[in-house]
């Protein structure tokens, strides 16, 4: 969410089309979680808004389905940066990570990480992967259950996958309803 302020994806959220029917699957999945706890087989929304694809799946199928790119978490780039934000010259950061990595995985490393950003994820990177999951499980531990949905970028684009949280609400008439935000 660094590169796109709130107030754009609230925007692009209100914008969606989503069909009576996907609005029914919303209303009947936070229903069915109402009185269970959290696991990793909750239900988690992707939403193609090219296609108008909903997708339900669980938690744990996640990271099968929407692999995170998790190639700046290699230890040989954490130490890395760790160094270049110590001050060190970055040929003499370089030099120590090849003398306690070897210089074929960091090299490595690199090149994954570089062909990462090239081919590019939406954004979908380990971290976002992690909020989600640590964001769920807080809205069960507060009893204010919300439901991940994750609005796709268009593929091959710049375009980062919007998190977008369903939530249980009342409307004026105090009927049980829902709103999605992010």
């Amino acid at each position: 969410m660094d590169r796109v302020n709130s107030e754009t994806i609230d925007q692009q959220v209100r914008e969606l089309y989503l069909a009576a029917e996907h609005l029914q699957i919303f209303d009947s999945t936070l229903q069915s979680l109402l009185d269970n706890s959290w696991s990793m087989s909750s239900p988690v929304f992707l939403f193609d808004r090219c296609w108008l694809r909903l997708e339900k799946l669980r938690l744990d199928q996640l990271v099968k389905r929407l692999p995170p790119d998790n190639s700046s978490e290699a230890p040989e780039l954490i130490k890395y940066y760790q160094l270049l934000e110590k001050g060190h010259d970055h040929l003499l950061a370089m030099q120590e990570c090849w003398s306690e990595f070897g210089i074929e995985d960091f090299h490595r490393a690199i090149r994954h990480y570089w062909m990462c950003q090239d081919q590019g994820n939406n954004g979908w990177t380990f971290q976002r992967y992690l909020e989600v999951i640590v964001r769920y499980k807080k809205s069960f531990d507060q009893s204010l259950i919300s439901i991940p949905l994750i609005i796709l970028g268009r593929q091959k684009s710049s375009q980062d996958h919007i998190i977008a949280w369903i939530k249980r609400t009342k409307d004026k008439n105090s009927k049980n309803t829902f709103a999605i935000s992010s």
